[in-house]
């Protein structure tokens, strides 16, 4: 067989430990909200939310963006807490004192878990880093006052080294308490077919935002500051940006693709779009991903349908492309995925990083039992994704290992590999509760029948795209290879999107015996 498939990868187990582990050694583990980067030497970095208690931002390295090495924090912040209190840390640990001055919160302002507090600690959330055109690495950050309240601010730090430390330059956008304006978290930068650069940013209450930036500076392009918006000097459109998606999303991501194939009446056509993606739903219930699409950076994105990104509780749009679910044997779950950023490898592989909870894995023995059912952390995970013959993205549902994802595949060779035998996962719109989607076992027959489980047709064309109708919806989706961790063997998979549900589909080889 001519196909290529992925060697083992030999993951690092999954290992769950507590925060107060001194070795430090936590790998994927306590990563939320990662965002990449790779330098120009080709190595991988991965930013993080702090969720292990070492303060700031969370580095790693990887050569592969399959083993990662955790390296410390983007900040100095240790032992910094008495001097953001007492306001003279404008020159010394980050000089992130604007910032915290704006977000601090007392604690009978809020009833909620207080982040920015007047002891002078800090919460940092969801981090994103550029390689700026003055030849310095720009992080752009996001603090907030307390959880579930919209005082918040963005702003851009800047260091002549990739890991840091990283030290204050400016803020971006503020937003004050009370959910009169979009939240200002979660800054994300996309750069435009013409170069030209911007940030995507905001979460829950009014949906997501955008904002124009000077790609020489990193500061905003119109040079506004809150002030200017608190004293009239300019509308809310004007400071607050462009609205793309209204609703309870976060955690946007914009990625420009030129040149995308698809196929309209038999003929292969290429188009240019950005794709947004966001997630939404609790977070520690349903959490999902959802993608839609535009011809222009500033929207409006679109879904299947032709509908605008908007959520309200269980109500929403946009293609869902992830949400928590279960192979057929697998020792734990992917649950709550989300909060992703999408990167395009100098070597030209498309991947998702996003963060990932699991049930299943043993809880240290130390943790309190009250709280061992809940003891679920989030890891860090990468995926490669691709386009179905719609020009759609889709994930493949397995973890990167290296596979190339551009080779074509004959029907001989797809049947081959597992005689048809394959797990099935079928998201649906889930409403506010936990919900976790469990494959079963279908059949692909060589007469283009669909059997076991799900039943329907299938069809392979062009080499590498399959149109699947499964319970009476179809779905268009690409064939690619993986590693498939449940198996410990290479293997075929299938990840399709519906063109009227706007809902992912997976399918993964399955064989009886697992080398």
């Amino acid at each position: 067989m001519s196909y290529r498939f992925p060697n083992d990868p030999a993951f690092d187990p999954l290992v769950v430990k507590r925060r107060t582990d001194a070795d430090q050694d936590i790998k994927e583990c306590w990563a939320h909200d990662p965002s990449l980067f790779q330098d120009d030497d080709g190595m991988y970095y991965a930013f993080s939310t702090d969720t292990f208690g070492t303060r700031g931002y969370q580095v790693r390295r990887s050569p592969d963006l399959i083993h990662w090495t955790f390296l410390g924090t983007a900040f100095e912040l240790k032992g910094s807490e008495e001097a953001y209190a007492e306001r003279r840390a404008h020159d010394c640990f980050g000089g992130l004192q604007t910032a915290y001055d704006w977000c601090v919160t007392k604690k009978e302002e809020s009833p909620l878990q207080i982040c920015t507090k007047e002891s002078g600690e800090m919460s940092f959330w969801a981090p994103y880093v550029t390689k700026g055109a003055d030849g310095k690495y720009w992080l752009y950050f996001c603090l907030t006052g307390y959880f579930g309240g919209s005082r918040s601010c963005i702003g851009v730090a800047k260091s002549d080294c990739v890991t840091g430390p990283y030290v204050f330059d400016d803020l971006i956008v503020c937003s004050a308490a009370g959910w009169r304006s979009p939240n200002a978290i979660d800054p994300q930068i996309v750069y435009d077919a013409e170069g030209g650069m911007h940030m995507i940013y905001g979460s829950y209450g009014m949906g997501l935002y955008l904002i124009d930036l000077d790609k020489a500076t990193g500061r905003r392009a119109d040079g506004r500051v809150r002030a200017d918006y608190d004293e009239g000097r300019c509308s809310f459109d004007e400071y607050f940006g462009v609205h793309l998606t209204s609703g309870s999303m976060e955690g946007g991501v914009i990625k420009y693709h030129e040149g995308v194939e698809v196929i309209e009446n038999g003929e292969r056509k290429k188009k240019n779009y950005y794709y947004l993606m966001c997630s939404f739903g609790s977070l520690s219930t349903v959490y999902n991903m959802r993608c839609g699409r535009s011809e222009s950076v500033y929207g409006p994105y679109v879904d299947v349908n032709g509908n605008t990104l908007v959520c309200a509780t269980d109500v929403g749009s946009g293609n869902k492309m992830m949400g928590s679910f279960r192979w057929e044997h697998s020792k734990f779950d992917y649950f709550c995925p989300g909060h992703n950023d999408m990167m395009i490898t100098k070597d030209g592989r498309n991947v998702i990083s996003y963060h990932c909870r699991t049930h299943g894995l043993p809880v240290p023995a130390d943790v309190p039992a009250k709280i061992r059912k809940k003891f679920v952390p989030h890891f860090l995970f990468v995926n490669q994704y691709s386009f179905n013959s719609d020009g759609w993205p889709v994930m493949n549902p397995n973890r990167f290992a290296g596979e190339d994802v551009g080779q074509e595949i004959t029907k001989e060779e797809f049947l081959a590999v597992s005689g048809g035998a394959f797990s099935m996962v079928v998201f649906k719109q889930d409403a506010e509760q936990e919900h976790l989607t469990k494959a079963a076992r279908v059949r692909l027959y060589a007469n283009g029948k669909l059997g076991g489980a799900h039943k329907g047709t299938w069809e392979l064309y062009g080499g590498k795209y399959m149109r699947i109708v499964a319970d009476g919806k179809e779905y268009l989706g690409r064939i690619m290879p993986a590693w498939i961790v449940e198996q410990n063997r290479a293997g075929i998979t299938v990840s399709a999107m519906g063109t009227k549900n706007g809902m992912a589909l997976y399918l993964n080889s399955y064989h009886k015996k697992a080398k």
